[in-house]
């Protein structure tokens, strides 16, 4: 799992079929500190975050076990919305 914020969010109109209910956002994760790094993902949100949520990733095989990932063609996968974090 990775956790990472939320910094934009992709619009497609042509995608495959299992991908239709669900939104794609642009997440930059972050290091230990709360930190962003110079890397990004693109992730499915099952779970309806907006700009700015931190949230926590799922990738591979782990961004499949909900009952709307199930069946979509995905590597990464939002699983929660950071409401607090104690470092």
């Amino acid at each position: 799992m990775e956790i990472g914020k939320v910094v934009g969010s992709i619009t497609s109109v042509s995608k495959i079929e299992e991908l239709k209910p669900v939104k794609l956002f642009l997440v930059q994760l972050v290091d230990s500190d709360l930190k962003p790094k110079e890397d990004y993902i693109v992730a499915i949100d099952p779970i309806g975050v907006g700009n700015e949520d931190m949230v926590i990733l799922t990738g591979g095989s782990g961004s499949r076990f909900t009952e709307i990932t199930e069946p979509t063609h995905t590597d990464a996968s939002i699983i929660a919305r950071i409401d607090n974090l104690e470092v």
